[in-house]
This record gives C-alpha cells, sequence and structure tokens, in this order.
C-alpha cells in the first residue's frame, strides 16, 4: 500500500513536469528561430557573362537516314536525322520551309553536305 501512495504522488508530480519540460522547451526553440530567422542574408551578387562563346565542333558522321515531316498550316518542316559511329545517334531540326528543294538546302547547310547527298537519304511527308 505504501507503494501505491509513493507512486501516486510521485505520477503527480511527474505528470505536472511535463507540461512546464514541454513549455519550456517550446519557448527556447521559438526564440532560436527567431535569432536564426531574423538575421540577414548576404547580398548575392549576380554572374555576368562576358560576350558569348561559341564552339565549333566536328566529327564523322554516318547518316542512315533522313525523315522530314511537312506541316504545310505551319510552313514548318520537322528533320530527323540518324546517324551511326557517332555519339550523335539522332539529330532533329526544325526548318522555316515547306518546298523540297529548300528543304533539302537547309539540310545541306546546316551539315555541310552537297543537297545531291541528302537528296538521296531523305523521306518525306506532308502532313
Amino acid at each position: 500500500m505504501r507503494w501505491t501512495a509513493k507512486g501516486l504522488t510521485l505520477g503527480w508530480r511527474l505528470s505536472l513536469l511535463l507540461p512546464l519540460v514541454g513549455a519550456l522547451f517550446w519557448f527556447v526553440t521559438g526564440l532560436i528561430n527567431h535569432q536564426v530567422l531574423s538575421q540577414p542574408q548576404p547580398a548575392t551578387r549576380q554572374l555576368q557573362a562576358v560576350g558569348q562563346h561559341q564552339v565549333n565542333l566536328s566529327f564523322q558522321l554516318t547518316i542512315v537516314s533522313i525523315d522530314a515531316e511537312i506541316d504545310r498550316l505551319t510552313g514548318i518542316t520537322g528533320v530527323s536525322i540518324r546517324a551511326v559511329g557517332s555519339p550523335l545517334e539522332e539529330m532533329e531540326f526544325k526548318f522555316p520551309v515547306t518546298e523540297f528543294a529548300d528543304i533539302e538546302q537547309a539540310i545541306a547547310q546546316e551539315l555541310n553536305l552537297a543537297p545531291s547527298d541528302i537528296r538521296q537519304l531523305i523521306r518525306y511527308r506532308i502532313d
């Protein structure tokens, strides 16, 4: 019986102490948050790029196929070029032309090839 009486008084004391510890913890963390969040942020510097840098690449490509999808409504031709033997296995371009000769000329200029080489590989699809 004595153990139960002592246990009950100890339990009441702990139950009164627990909210006090919780309130103290809440108050202290609130002060810490206020201190941390109210510190001024350092000014950020913006990076400025001077001029544009251009890199020219040259490598050997073996072109397997050229697919051109002509959209007459928008006047844009989407071109997909598949190649082998290169890290660039597929390239996609969009050109603002819809005539066959203009498309072949634009692709030839982009790839530094002759239009006759393009003509042998190209397949058209008209939407």
